[in-house]
Order: structure tokens, then C-alpha cells, then sequence
């Protein structure tokens, strides 16, 4: 279930499909301008800031859509380092008999030994353990 939310990418999914959608929009408003200015009188300066506009639109949401596919990604990424230490967590046995140098890197973030030799555990999850 963690995994699902962690990596889920439905709203990138619809917010690109927006963008897209965007895209072409812009797309073909800026075709029609260009259309409309070969085959008649325009003011230039009108028709340039129009065209502009229209460029800077279309920049705007060809950033945007670079910016969500790369957070795609790196979520998909995630997706499959968890799957995978899923499988391996699942293919082990459910006791631990032996450290497990793997296993620990994947879990504990830090320790700290205190003065006294308590040891605060803090785990990757963000929560901590005294012992």
C-alpha cells in the first residue's frame, strides 16, 4: 500500500495529459496566426506580440511537461527499488539469525551511542528507537 502512494502517478498523469492538451492548443492558434498572416494584411507588431505570446505559452507548458516526466520517473524509479526490497524482504525468513549488512543500510538512516551507552536508533521512516 506504501508503495502505491509513494509511487503512484496518476495526478502527473492527468496534469501532463492537461499540458498536452495545452500544447496543442497553443500549437494550433499559432498556426492559424501565421495562416492568417501570409494570406492577409496584419499589423506585424500586433501579430508578433500575438505569435509571442503564443510561444511563450507553449515554452511554459513544454517546461512543465519536462519538469512532471522527470518527478514520473524518479517515482517509477522508486517504485522498482521497493518492489525489489519487497521481494527480498518476503523471500527471507521471518526470523533474522544473522546481521544482515543489506538489510540495515536499507533501514537505519543513523545511530547515535550516547555518553552513558544509550544508542538512538533513527530509521529511514523517520522514526526513532531508544535502547
Amino acid at each position: 500500500m506504501t508503495q502505491n502512494v509513494l509511487c503512484d502517478t496518476t495526478a502527473i498523469d492527468t496534469e501532463l495529459a492537461e499540458l498536452f492538451r495545452e500544447i496543442e492548443v497553443v500549437t494550433e492558434l499559432s498556426r492559424k496566426a501565421i495562416y492568417e498572416n501570409a494570406r492577409s494584411a496584419v499589423d506585424q507588431k500586433d501579430w508578433t506580440e500575438r505569435n509571442n505570446a503564443y510561444l511563450e505559452r507553449h515554452r511554459k507548458a513544454s517546461e512543465q511537461v519536462d519538469e512532471l516526466e522527470l518527478i514520473k520517473r524518479k517515482r517509477l524509479g522508486k517504485g522498482k527499488i521497493i518492489e525489489g526490497f519487497i521481494k527480498d524482504i518476503e523471500s527471507r525468513p521471518l526470523a533474522i539469525d544473522e546481521f544482515d549488512e543489506k538489510l540495515w543500510l536499507a533501514v537505519v538512516d543513523q545511530v547515535t551511542v550516547d555518553q552513558d551507552g544509550a544508542m538512538t536508533f533513527r530509521f529511514k521512516s523517520g522514526s526513532e528507537v531508544t535502547a
